[in-house]
């Protein structure tokens, strides 16, 4: 298993500019998707911060403050060969996923909208990992990848000159920092340290370090 330490990206560079804040150690763990709730229930970790969408089944056990807003991408080899540039343009096609999640959901929805046009049912590829959803494109055994947007960010910063956004959705949902219910206390020490990171510009140069608009950040009140 990957060292958690080595971890890089947003969420991680994110969360030990806030534990410095606090003067705290961060301390990061390898957990499964499937697992990240239920985890924070059981006090095994105290926060979750990995590019968690904001939902209302998650809110019931547990409370989140949001960080960022994002959008759910649709990447495709370069020069995209199969000419995906809408949601309907998957009708037919091969599509990998990761499971559990919001992704899921909105797959499922529109490939059942695809069938009620009378067009293909999208062929879902599903996979617990973000990295396996993503090695399918690269093995060619998928036509897209449908991901958040900071995954495929992440993504193509690895990989220049590969892949291509063929549809980006609008950025209507929003990323949130989970933590165990009735905690107020931890609740304002998480607002207040990303209202100061924000206000010192320490979330803006993470964003362009990962090249995102640092106006995702204004989520953040």
């Amino acid at each position: 298993m990957t060292d958690p330490n080595q971890a890089v990206g947003f969420d991680v560079e994110g969360a030990r500019a806030v534990a410095k804040a606090f003067g705290l150690q961060l301390q990061i763990k390898n957990t499964g998707f499937d697992a990240l709730i239920p985890d924070l229930a059981a006090g095994r970790c105290d926060i979750v911060w990995t590019a968690l969408f904001i939902s209302q089944t998650r809110l019931q056990v547990a409370d989140a403050v949001p960080y960022m807003a994002t959008g759910h991408v649709v990447m495709v080899p370069k020069g995209n060969p199969k000419n995906i540039k809408s949601l309907d343009d998957l009708c037919g096609k091969k599509v990998s996923i990761q499971t559990g999640g919001v992704v899921e959901q909105r797959v499922k929805a529109q490939s059942k909208t695809c069938t009620d046009a009378g067009k293909a049912e999208i062929q879902i590829a599903g996979y617990p990992k973000v990295a396996d959803e993503f090695q399918q494109i690269v093995v060619g055994r998928v036509d897209a990848v449908w991901e958040t947007d900071t995954a495929v960010s992440d993504w193509m910063i690895k990989y220049p000159d590969k892949y291509e956004v063929g549809y980006a959705a609008p950025k209507t949902d929003s990323y949130g920092i989970y933590f165990q219910k009735n905690k107020p206390d931890l609740q304002t020490a998480l607002s207040a340290a990303l209202k100061a990171l924000k206000a010192d510009g320490t979330l803006s140069t993470l964003a362009k370090k990962y090249q995102m608009d640092p106006v995702v950040l204004d989520v953040i009140k």
